[in-house]
């Protein structure tokens, strides 16, 4: 009965408690003894067995003990985790519905500058038709003008002459101590009488650029344009060996460029451009009834003049300089190496003779948008742009 008792109390009863406790009854039943003596036995034996039990009550206890600690400390990552997840599902859902809204937001913006596009490109066509039957008339008129006699005078006072050398006659300005062209080249020979190629189409354009060849061409290859903004050069005409620029003169270098800005200063840009022929652009007028309020006071405060769109109207800036220099800079545009013109009437681009590197090379820039002389490097000498020359 002891003994049953304690197998059926005890269920943490390890086997080497169970093997321990068979030994002892087979040893008890194969002596004879006393039955006083066998009690005794049994009991020092129960005893044993008690001491084994509680051993390995305790290890175990320990071991569930620290079972649970990891249960716990396992369950405490796991809420963490969860938590974790949580939340980024929340900054997810909020990700997806701002990106929503976005593309919205940005699809109606697309539509609205589609559109003002369309407007500008019909605004344009407009007014090329326009100068284009302007251009045809002055033209006609030029043809029945007397051929202009040459002068050859030292001018000092920024005024435009003409020059005379072998290839023709060119105007001229004295800027400083500097006598520049006061109009683009438009030569179609280097200065030894070679001819230079004309490249009209776009294959033709880029065939010279990639072979390194010079090239010249006419603004959207239409020859009414080299009356006003001259030719465009790649930089292989430019730095061709026969020289591009005519007798007694030569293309300026990077540092003659800068010579120039810095003659004639910050705003060198509206002194060198024209005072005609740039794009003009629009601008809002702010309200001036609520353009000095701080923000919190807006939100608070509806504007009763603009309501509250801070644009009381519409100003137009000229994009047209002063031309106080005599430089006469005009937005004769450019020509990609792929053959394709851009920008004429918005910006106008000058080589210079000094290259960047193997594939690059200084040019000047003016813009309709700004009063500055912009100084950079091309991407490639494989553009058309437009050339001044500088007295020798």
């Amino acid at each position: 009965m002891i003994f049953l008792t304690l197998h059926l109390n005890h269920k943490l009863l390890s086997m080497k408690a169970l093997l321990f406790l068979s030994s002892f009854l087979l040893i008890g039943i194969t002596f004879s003894q006393s039955k006083k003596e066998q009690i005794e036995q049994l009991n020092y034996r129960v005893d044993s067995l008690k001491s084994i039990i509680s051993a390995e009550r305790d290890t175990n206890s320990q071991k569930i003990s620290s079972f649970e600690n990891t249960i716990r400390q396992l369950n405490q990552k796991i809420i963490g985790f969860e938590a974790q997840i949580s939340s980024l599902n929340t900054n997810v859902s909020k990700l997806s519905s701002d990106l929503q809204s976005s593309k919205a937001e940005t699809a109606s913006k697309q539509q609205e500058v589609s559109a003002k596009q369309q407007e500008i490109s019909n605004l344009q066509a407009q007014l090329q038709t326009k100068k284009d039957s302007l251009d045809l008339l002055r033209a006609e008129l030029e043809k029945l003008k007397p051929a202009p006699k040459p002068v050859v005078t030292n001018n000092t006072n920024n005024t435009s002459t003409n020059q005379v050398t072998q290839t023709g006659s060119f105007k001229s300005v004295k800027i400083g101590a500097q006598t520049w062209m006061a109009e683009n080249l438009n030569v179609s020979t280097f200065r030894n009488g070679d001819p230079i190629p004309e490249a009209k189409t776009n294959e033709e354009w880029e065939k010279a650029g990639k072979e390194g060849k010079p090239a010249w061409c006419y603004y959207e290859n239409d020859s009414k344009n080299g009356a006003k903004y001259g030719k465009l050069y790649n930089w292989y005409a430019v730095n061709d060996s026969r020289g591009l620029a005519p007798t007694g003169w030569h293309i300026p270098s990077d540092a003659e460029w800068t010579t120039l800005e810095n003659q004639l200063g910050d705003d060198a840009g509206k002194k060198m451009k024209s005072t005609s022929g740039w794009k003009s652009w629009e601008e809002d007028i702010t309200c001036s009834s609520c353009k000095n309020w701080n923000a919190e006071y807006r939100r608070k405060t509806a504007c009763h003049v603009c309501k509250d769109t801070r644009v009381s109207g519409i100003k137009t800036i000229s994009g047209n300089g002063t031309n106080s220099s005599g430089f006469s800079g005009l937005p004769g545009g450019y020509r990609n190496y792929s053959g394709y013109f851009y920008d004429m009437g918005f910006n106008g681009f000058w080589w210079s003779s000094t290259d960047f590197n193997t594939y690059n090379a200084y040019y000047r820039y003016l813009s309709h948008f700004y009063d500055l002389l912009y100084r950079s490097f091309s991407y490639t000498q494989e553009l058309g742009l437009s050339v001044r020359c500088l007295r020798d």
